[in-house]
């Protein structure tokens, strides 16, 4: 009785044993399965295109309409440049233009525009010369003219007389300090005559040469300065009444 027990309990024994192992070989081919669950973790560690960083392309064009929108704002905030405004130079060069025409000559400067005429005048037996003077503001700005006491002109030249082979030279001394003022259109008229009172005029055969000029022309008395090229005028006296001849003068730079 007692050996049978013993040989059912070592059965019973060596059959747990077995399924022991049997249940173990299982769980060691099943161990790679796994497998499949790190992978997914690397997955989900893994950022996916929906949550990546925008792409080259998007981030330029970003930055291009953040750098217009900087240029604009940039552009509205500064003040556009100022324009240089013109000084009055005392020592600056002025443009002088001249245009012939048959009344005469029109000379611009400083923003004044002068219209010169000439003629000859009947001085006893001898001609003198007239010259006349409008002058108008083309830039709509007062203007001051020098005024002593001859006016506006001043002569300077010589005259050749008829036999002589050296010429008589002449020339203005100023006196006196007077003004005249020039208005947007409105004509200022002067006018100023040669042989000044008392000097001899010309005679039969006899030239003239006569440099003219401007006492001082300026925005006002202060910043007046001389226009020394302001014309020249010829006059020959033959047979006949003289021509006064108006030209610009030479080398006129002033």
């Amino acid at each position: 009785m007692r050996r049978l027990f013993w040989v059912r309990y070592w059965h019973l024994v060596w059959g747990c044993s077995c399924a022991a192992s049997i249940g173990c070989g299982g769980g060691a081919s099943a161990a790679p399965v796994a497998a499949p669950a790190a992978t997914h973790a690397e997955a989900r560690a893994t950022p996916s295109s929906d949550t990546s960083d925008p792409a080259p392309s998007d981030v330029s064009s970003g930055s291009d309409r953040a750098a217009s929108a900087a240029s604009a704002a940039s552009a509205a905030s500064t003040p556009p440049p100022s324009t240089p405004q013109p000084t009055d130079d005392p020592n600056a060069t002025r443009e002088v233009t001249y245009v012939v025409t048959p009344e005469g000559l029109k000379v611009s400067v400083a923003g004044v525009k002068f219209s010169v005429s000439a003629s000859a005048t009947r001085i006893g037996a001898g001609w003198g010369a007239k010259v006349n003077v409008v002058s108008t503001a083309d830039d709509g700005k007062p203007h001051s003219l020098a005024s002593p006491k001859t006016g506006p002109l001043a002569f300077a030249g010589t005259v050749t007389r008829n036999g002589q082979s050296e010429p008589e030279v002449f020339g203005d001394q100023r006196v006196g300090d007077g003004e005249q003022s020039i208005f947007g259109d409105d004509p200022n008229k002067f006018s100023r005559s040669w042989p000044s009172k008392g000097k001899r005029p010309l005679a039969l055969g006899d030239a003239l040469d006569l440099q003219v000029a401007l006492w001082g022309l300026g925005a006002n008395s202060e910043l007046r300065r001389p226009v020394k090229k302001f014309c020249h005028l010829r006059m020959v006296v033959g047979k006949g009444k003289p021509r006064a001849e108006l030209e610009p003068p030479a080398d006129a730079s002033r």
